[in-house]
């Protein structure tokens, strides 16, 4: 891999249906776009790539990595996002970094929302749920579940934040509870952005991962029962 000057970071985010791009150099956020698509994330990446770099007056060469929400999320967004993100930085002999859905969540969370319950779209009305707690640094507790809005919104724990991504749908049966005074619906953009913090303190840290070895992270877990 030949070596570059270090200059912009691109990150990509498809780990749900809200995607997302950011351009960033260690300070400042160059540009930002996001968007939502039901299923088009391969038909649509790359064009938007292309734009975002145009539309911000850079190209190809100005970027000294890539980065990718690795997952866990949607099948189909994870695939097309991480063969997108490895097709780029191979092309441009870049380092690939690859940055889990909840580590770019909570790259942006304040200490202030401890205990949460972070929780990220899982499909077939499923939310996958894992719970963490704040002790200098986000710390998980237990593993993380499938469940849906109406067996959390059940099972919630008064005091406890919910933090994350979920449906309109989701969001309709939460508001029948008083679990929904304690719901932060966490924007696309946070979540890219929280990627591309990560990957640029592991870049200027000196890494350079390989692209050909990035895999995207798919969600197996056990569910909670209902009721």
């Amino acid at each position: 891999m030949r070596e570059r000057k270090p200059t912009y970071l691109l990150a990509l985010d498809t780990a749900t249906s809200g995607l997302a791009l950011a351009l960033f150099d260690g300070a400042e956020w160059r540009a930002v776009a996001c968007w939502r698509t039901p299923d088009r994330h391969t038909a649509e990446l790359m064009a938007r790539c292309q734009e975002l770099l145009r539309a911000a007056g850079l190209g190809p060469e100005d970027l000294a990595a890539i980065a990718v929400v690795s997952g866990p999320g949607s099948f189909t967004g994870l695939r097309a996002g991480v063969a997108a993100a490895k097709g780029l930085a191979l092309a441009l002999e870049l380092p690939l970094f690859g940055i889990g859905t909840e580590e770019a969540i909570l790259a942006e969370l304040p200490a202030a929302l401890s205990p949460l319950h972070l929780v990220i779209p899982a499909g077939r009305g499923r939310l996958a749920l894992h719970r963490y707690r704040w002790e200098a640094g986000w710390m998980p507790e237990g593993e993380p579940v499938l469940t849906t809005a109406s067996a959390l919104a059940e099972a919630w724990t008064p005091g406890t934040w919910l933090v994350g991504e979920w449906t309109a749908r989701d969001q309709a049966v939460l508001e029948r509870h008083p679990i929904a005074a304690w719901c932060i619906p966490w924007e696309i953009p946070s979540r890219v952005m929280g990627a591309a913090r990560r990957a640029w303190a592991r870049y200027q840290a000196g890494e350079r991962p390989d692209p050909a070895l990035l895999r995207p992270t798919y969600l197996r877990t056990p569910s909670v029962p209902e009721g």
